[in-house]
Protein backbone atom coordinates (compact mmCIF):
# COMPACT_ATOMS: atom_id res chain seq x y z
CA UNK A 1 0.00 0.00 0.00
CA UNK A 2 2.66 2.51 1.04
CA UNK A 3 4.91 1.37 -1.82
CA UNK A 4 2.16 1.97 -4.39
CA UNK A 5 1.46 5.44 -2.97
CA UNK A 6 5.20 6.19 -3.10
CA UNK A 7 5.38 4.93 -6.70
CA UNK A 8 2.39 7.08 -7.72
CA UNK A 9 4.02 10.10 -6.06
CA UNK A 10 7.32 9.47 -7.86
CA UNK A 11 5.47 9.00 -11.13
CA UNK A 12 3.55 12.26 -10.65
CA UNK A 13 6.86 14.06 -10.12
CA UNK A 14 8.33 12.32 -13.17
CA UNK A 15 11.38 10.99 -11.38
CA UNK A 16 12.61 7.45 -11.45
CA UNK A 17 12.89 5.22 -8.42
CA UNK A 18 16.52 4.68 -9.33
CA UNK A 19 17.29 8.40 -8.89
CA UNK A 20 15.65 8.53 -5.47
CA UNK A 21 17.25 5.29 -4.33
CA UNK A 22 20.68 6.41 -5.55
CA UNK A 23 20.35 9.73 -3.70
CA UNK A 24 19.33 8.00 -0.47
CA UNK A 25 22.09 5.37 -0.84
CA UNK A 26 24.69 8.07 -1.48
CA UNK A 27 23.59 10.27 1.41
CA UNK A 28 23.18 7.27 3.72
CA UNK A 29 26.57 5.91 2.69
CA UNK A 30 28.29 9.21 3.39
CA UNK A 31 26.55 9.46 6.74
CA UNK A 32 27.41 5.87 7.70
CA UNK A 33 31.02 6.40 6.64
CA UNK A 34 31.41 9.56 8.74
CA UNK A 35 29.76 7.88 11.75
CA UNK A 36 31.96 4.78 11.28
CA UNK A 37 35.08 6.95 11.30
CA UNK A 38 34.07 9.44 14.01
CA UNK A 39 32.36 7.16 16.58
CA UNK A 40 35.51 5.12 17.39
CA UNK A 41 37.61 8.30 17.62
CA UNK A 42 34.98 9.83 19.85
CA UNK A 43 34.96 6.72 22.06
CA UNK A 44 38.76 6.69 22.26
CA UNK A 45 38.97 10.42 23.08
CA UNK A 46 36.17 10.52 25.66
CA UNK A 47 36.60 7.29 27.64
CA UNK A 48 39.88 8.43 29.20
CA UNK A 49 38.50 11.77 30.44
CA UNK A 50 37.45 12.08 34.07
CA UNK A 51 34.09 13.82 33.65
CA UNK A 52 33.20 12.13 30.36
CA UNK A 53 29.67 10.79 30.04
CA UNK A 54 30.52 8.60 27.04
CA UNK A 55 31.48 5.31 28.62
CA UNK A 56 30.76 2.70 25.92
CA UNK A 57 30.75 2.12 22.17
CA UNK A 58 26.99 2.42 22.23
CA UNK A 59 27.23 5.86 23.85
CA UNK A 60 29.74 7.04 21.22
CA UNK A 61 27.64 5.63 18.38
CA UNK A 62 24.47 7.17 19.86
CA UNK A 63 26.14 10.57 20.21
CA UNK A 64 27.49 10.38 16.65
CA UNK A 65 24.05 9.54 15.33
CA UNK A 66 22.41 12.32 17.35
CA UNK A 67 24.95 14.86 16.09
CA UNK A 68 24.55 13.77 12.45
CA UNK A 69 20.77 13.86 12.62
CA UNK A 70 21.04 17.30 14.28
CA UNK A 71 18.77 16.11 17.09
CA UNK A 72 21.24 16.22 19.96
CA UNK A 73 19.18 15.28 23.03
CA UNK A 74 21.94 16.46 25.35
CA UNK A 75 22.19 13.18 27.24
CA UNK A 76 25.68 12.66 25.81
CA UNK A 77 28.18 15.30 24.76
CA UNK A 78 31.91 15.46 24.20
CA UNK A 79 34.04 17.22 26.81
CA UNK A 80 37.54 16.73 25.39
CA UNK A 81 39.08 18.87 22.69
CA UNK A 82 39.47 15.90 20.36
CA UNK A 83 35.88 14.80 21.04
CA UNK A 84 34.59 18.26 20.21
CA UNK A 85 36.80 18.39 17.13
CA UNK A 86 35.35 15.05 15.99
CA UNK A 87 31.82 16.44 16.50
CA UNK A 88 32.47 19.10 13.84
CA UNK A 89 32.53 16.77 10.80
CA UNK A 90 29.57 14.89 12.27
CA UNK A 91 27.53 18.10 12.52
CA UNK A 92 28.71 19.30 9.10
CA UNK A 93 27.74 15.95 7.58
CA UNK A 94 24.29 16.14 9.16
CA UNK A 95 23.71 19.67 7.94
CA UNK A 96 25.07 18.80 4.50
CA UNK A 97 22.99 15.63 4.19
CA UNK A 98 19.74 17.27 5.21
CA UNK A 99 20.50 20.36 3.14
CA UNK A 100 21.25 18.20 0.11
CA UNK A 101 18.10 16.15 0.65
CA UNK A 102 15.98 19.29 1.03
CA UNK A 103 17.60 20.79 -2.07
CA UNK A 104 17.02 17.59 -4.05
CA UNK A 105 13.36 17.40 -3.08
CA UNK A 106 12.97 21.13 -3.73
CA UNK A 107 14.52 20.80 -7.18
CA UNK A 108 12.15 17.94 -8.01
CA UNK A 109 9.13 19.97 -6.96
CA UNK A 110 10.44 23.10 -8.70
CA UNK A 111 11.11 21.10 -11.86
CA UNK A 112 7.53 19.83 -11.76
CA UNK A 113 6.17 23.36 -11.26
CA UNK A 114 8.35 24.82 -14.02
CA UNK A 115 7.45 21.99 -16.38
CA UNK A 116 3.74 22.53 -15.67
CA UNK A 117 4.07 26.31 -16.13
CA UNK A 118 5.94 25.77 -19.39
CA UNK A 119 3.27 23.35 -20.57
CA UNK A 120 0.55 25.85 -19.68
CA UNK A 121 2.38 28.63 -21.51
CA UNK A 122 2.82 26.43 -24.58
CA UNK A 123 -0.89 25.58 -24.56
CA UNK A 124 -1.76 29.28 -24.33
CA UNK A 125 0.68 30.09 -27.11
CA UNK A 126 -0.79 27.33 -29.29
CA UNK A 127 -4.29 28.70 -28.66
CA UNK A 128 -3.12 32.19 -29.71
CA UNK A 129 -1.46 30.74 -32.81
CA UNK A 130 -4.64 28.85 -33.69
CA UNK A 131 -6.66 32.06 -33.23
CA UNK A 132 -4.27 34.00 -35.44
CA UNK A 133 -4.33 31.24 -38.06
CA UNK A 134 -8.14 31.40 -38.07
CA UNK A 135 -8.03 35.19 -38.47
CA UNK A 136 -5.45 34.79 -41.24
CA UNK A 137 -7.73 32.33 -43.07
CA UNK A 138 -10.66 34.72 -42.72
CA UNK A 139 -8.56 37.62 -44.05
CA UNK A 140 -7.38 35.47 -46.98
CA UNK A 141 -11.02 34.68 -47.80
CA UNK A 142 -11.85 38.43 -47.71
CA UNK A 143 -8.85 39.18 -49.91
CA UNK A 144 -10.02 36.55 -52.43
CA UNK A 145 -13.51 38.07 -52.43
CA UNK A 146 -12.08 41.57 -52.94
CA UNK A 147 -9.78 40.28 -55.71
CA UNK A 148 -12.76 38.64 -57.41
CA UNK A 149 -14.78 41.87 -57.16
CA UNK A 150 -11.75 43.79 -58.41
CA UNK A 151 -11.57 41.52 -61.47
CA UNK A 152 -15.26 42.21 -62.19
CA UNK A 153 -14.71 45.95 -61.77
CA UNK A 154 -11.66 45.82 -64.06
CA UNK A 155 -13.73 44.01 -66.71
CA UNK A 156 -16.46 46.65 -66.40
CA UNK A 157 -13.88 49.43 -66.69
CA UNK A 158 -12.40 47.79 -69.79
CA UNK A 159 -15.90 47.44 -71.28
CA UNK A 160 -16.74 51.06 -70.43
CA UNK A 161 -13.44 52.19 -71.87
CA UNK A 162 -14.16 50.22 -75.06
CA UNK A 163 -17.69 51.67 -75.20
CA UNK A 164 -16.29 55.13 -74.58
CA UNK A 165 -13.78 54.65 -77.39
CA UNK A 166 -16.54 53.45 -79.68
CA UNK A 167 -18.65 56.48 -78.69
CA UNK A 168 -15.73 58.82 -79.25
CA UNK A 169 -15.16 57.34 -82.70
CA UNK A 170 -18.89 57.67 -83.52
CA UNK A 171 -18.91 61.25 -82.22
CA UNK A 172 -15.83 61.93 -84.35
CA UNK A 173 -17.52 60.51 -87.49
CA UNK A 174 -20.75 62.35 -86.73
CA UNK A 175 -18.82 65.57 -86.16
CA UNK A 176 -16.97 65.08 -89.45
CA UNK A 177 -20.29 64.48 -91.25
CA UNK A 178 -21.86 67.54 -89.65
CA UNK A 179 -18.84 69.68 -90.57
CA UNK A 180 -18.88 68.28 -94.10
CA UNK A 181 -22.59 68.96 -94.39
CA UNK A 182 -22.10 72.52 -93.10
CA UNK A 183 -19.33 73.18 -95.57
CA UNK A 184 -21.45 71.98 -98.40
CA UNK A 185 -24.20 74.32 -97.53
Amino acid sequence: MIVSIFQKYLHSLSISKLNVVSVFITLGGITALVIAICAPILFWAETGAEEANIKSWEDALWLSFMIVTTIGFGDFYPITGIGRLVAIPLAATGIGVFGTLAGYIGSIVLDKVVRQATTDMLHQQNERIEGLAKQNNELNAHIKDIASENKKLNRLIVELSQNNQDLNEKIGRDTDEILKALKER
